[in-house]
């Protein structure tokens, strides 16, 4: 009976790390640009490009209102936005099949100073192949992807914190380099 509890305890640790590496795979390769979008701002109403941010470091994270660890990212990324500045940095919502009333979503994004961005139709998330939530991306100043995250907790944000200081060390001179791809 242990012996059984041990190979169940080992075949789920090797399924839940093969399922972490999987997961994190989806998307856009590491190194590649990121695919363009245009959308509009939840609460400003103003319409936006990625490529607009060309020679800044984007975060792009895909949330939804009644996820909670999605709650627990944003003010973590908003304050990142805030002690780097948006000059250096922007930070990008994507609303990802949220049901909640659009007025719950834009009460929410009201109090934030980040970019909340709705994707109804799901283009954007389609791009970046998103399945799930909380998934952040981090775009380099040339455009090209950094970091693909899914998930969130404690472990998850040490690796993000490592991600997005390595990425504010990069050179912007070779932001200039590379043109965006555009999506339709």
């Amino acid at each position: 009976m242990r012996q059984d509890c041990l190979v169940l305890a080992i075949y789920l640790l090797v399924f839940s790390c093969s399922s972490r590496v999987d997961a994190a795979s989806t998307g856009p390769a590491i190194g590649t640009i990121a695919p363009e979008f245009k959308a509009h701002n939840l609460v400003t109403r103003e319409s936006t490009r990625l490529s607009s941010q060309h020679g800044k470091v984007v975060i792009l994270t895909f949330w939804a209102s009644w996820c909670a660890p999605c709650r627990r990212e944003i003010p973590f990324l908003e304050k990142a936005q805030q002690l780097v500045g948006k000059d250096k940095l922007t930070v990008f919502a994507v609303s990802f099949q949220d049901t909640q009333a659009a007025s719950e979503i834009i009460r929410l994004a009201r109090a934030w100073q980040i970019n909340v961005i709705e994707d109804h139709s799901g283009v954007i998330a389609s791009h970046y192949a998103v399945t799930g939530i909380p998934h952040l991306f981090i775009i380099g100043r040339d455009g090209r992807i950094l970091a693909n995250h899914l998930g969130y907790g404690d472990r998850s944000l040490k690796e993000l914190i490592a991600d997005l200081n390595q990425a504010l060390a990069e050179p912007a001179s070779s932001a200039q380099d590379t043109p965006p791809v555009a999506v339709n």
